[in-house]
C-alpha cells in the first residue's frame, strides 16, 4: 500500500523532531510503500523517498493528492489543517492526523491552561495587562458564540478517518473538547500511540545498574521549560545533601544554568550534543527531569523511557501518563520549587531501594515505540 507521510510546516524536515526516517522504515517493515511529502524547502537535504511541490497552497487541493496516489496519508495537524484533510479525503485518501498536543484545546473548556501559554510570553506587566484583557474578552465572547479556532479543531477531527493522541490523558482531555461541543461521537476516531524516536535510543545498550545521575533536556531559552523552576529546585535537592549528578543538554543551558553549577559541583552543562552522545547519557542515567509548563508528546521522556531510565517532573498530561502512577517515575504534586524537588528525592530513593529495573524498563518501552509497531498502531485503526 502507498502511504504519505505529509509535512506542512515551514521547517526543514531535518530540523524538526518528528523522525521521518523512522516511520520510512516502520512502513517498510510493514510492507508499504510510503513517500514523504512536502515543499522544497522543507525537503532540503532529506534523504528519503520524496513527493515535493513547489507551492505548500497546493496541498489543500485534491488533484494534488490525486497525483500522489496514496491510499493514506499520516500528518501532524496539532488540530488543524482542515482544508490539507478534506482535500486528501476528497482524493479518497484515508487520513491519520497525529496531533501532537496535551489534549487541554479550546480556551472555554480549558481556560487557565490557555492563559499561561500566552502570558508566559509577555515582557513586562503593561504587556501581560494587556494579555490578560484580550484572554478576558475572548472567555466572554466565546461563551456566547464560540470561536473561530474551535471551528477548526472540530473540522480537522471530523475530516480525520484517524486523530492520533500520544498518552491516555491527552484523550481523556480532548474528549472533555468533544463533549463541550456536543461532538463526543468523535471520540471514537481517537487512538492512543506514542512517536517513535531516533535509532540511536531504540539501539544504545542499557546496563544492569545506572549511574547516580539525573539528565534535563530543553531548549532553555524557551520560557515554556522553565529553566528558572528547574535551577531552584536542583538547589532545594542539593541542600537535602543529595550527591547525584545533574547533566544539563541543550539550547540556552549555559547562560541559566552555569550559576547553578558554580554553587553545586555535581552539576554539568553540556549544551547541544549529537543524537549519540544524548542516547549514551540517557542509557547511563537514572531518570530524566522536566521542569516544562506544558507539553504535548515530549519525545525526550520516551527517549529516556526507551533507555531504561525514569520519568521526574511537573504535573503535565504526558508525564502523568507515562509514569503510570509511579511504575515508570515521579510526579509533583504542584510547580513549586519544593514539591518538584521532593519529587526527584522520592525517584532517587527508589532506585536506591531497588525498586526500578532498567532492563525491564527499557524492554517495555522499546517495544511500544519501534516503528513498526508505532505505524501499525496507527494503520490497524483505519480499519477498525
Amino acid at each position: 500500500m502507498k502511504t504519505a507521510l505529509v509535512w506542512n510546516h515551514r521547517s526543514r524536515l531535518l530540523d524538526c523532531s518528528f523522525r521521518f526516517e523512522q516511520y520510512l522504515s516502520g512502513l517498510r517493515a510493514l510492507g508499504h510503500e510510503p513517500v514523504v511529502v512536502c515543499d522544497l524547502a522543507s525537503a532540503d537535504g532529506f534523504d528519503g523517498p520524496l513527493h515535493t511541490v513547489d507551492d505548500p497552497a497546493v496541498l489543500e487541493d485534491p488533484e494534488t493528492w490525486r497525483s500522489v496516489g496514496a491510499e493514506v496519508a499520516l500528518i501532524v495537524t496539532w488540530h488543524r489543517m482542515s482544508a490539507v484533510l478534506q482535500a486528501m479525503r476528497a482524493a479518497g485518501t484515508s487520513v491519520i492526523s497525529i496531533a501532537d498536543t496535551d489534549g487541554r484545546v479550546g480556551l472555554r473548556v480549558f481556560p487557565f491552561p490557555t492563559l499561561e501559554r500566552m502570558l508566559v510570553y509577555q515582557h513586562g506587566a503593561v504587556a501581560r495587562l494587556r494579555c490578560l484583557k484580550y484572554w478576558l474578552g475572548r472567555y466572554l465572547g466565546e461563551s456566547l458564540a464560540g470561536s473561530a479556532e474551535e471551528r477548526e479543531f472540530l473540522a480537522s477531527t471530523r475530516s480525520s478517518d484517524v486523530l492520533v493522541l500520544g498518552h491516555t490523558e491527552a484523550r481523556r482531555h480532548f474528549r472533555s473538547f468533544l463533549r463541550r461541543q456536543g461532538e463526543e461521537r468523535l471520540d471514537e476516531r481517537v487512538v492512543v500511540a506514542p512517536f517513535t524516536i531516533g535509532d540511536a535510543f531504540l539501539s544504545c545498550g542499557v546496563p544492569e545498574a545506572k549511574d547516580d545521575r539525573i539528565v534535563a533536556i530543553g531548549r532553555w531559552s524557551d520560557p515554556q521549560k522553565d529553566a528558572g523552576l528547574l535551577a531552584a529546585a536542583l538547589d532545594r535537592f542539593f541542600e537535602r545533601g543529595a550527591g547525584t549528578e545533574v547533566v544539563i543538554l541543550g539550547e540556552g543551558g549555559a547562560e541559566r544554568f552555569e550559576p547553578l553549577a558554580r554553587r553545586h559541583e555535581q552539576v554539568r552543562v553540556l549544551g547541544v550534543q549529537p543524537q549519540e552522545v544524548v542516547a549514551r547519557t540517557l542509557s547511563a542515567s537514572r531518570a530524566i527531569i522536566f521542569s516544562s509548563r506544558w507539553e504535548g508528546s515530549p519525545h525526550a521522556a520516551t527517549e529516556a523511557l526507551a533507555l531504561g531510565a525514569t520519568v521526574v517532573g511537573t504535573p503535565i498530561p504526558s508525564l502523568v501518563s507515562w509514569s503510570e502512577n509511579g511504575r515508570f517515575g515521579t510526579v509533583s504534586r504542584s510547580r513549586r520549587p519544593g514539591a518538584l524537588a521532593r519529587a526527584l528525592s522520592l525517584e532517587m530513593a527508589a532506585w536506591d531501594a531497588g525498586e526500578r529495573d532498567p532492563l525491564e524498563i527499557s524492554r517495555h518501552w522499546r517495544a511500544l515505540l519501534e516503528p513498526r509497531e508505532v505505524c501499525r498502531k496507527m494503520l490497524a485503526a483505519i480499519s477498525d
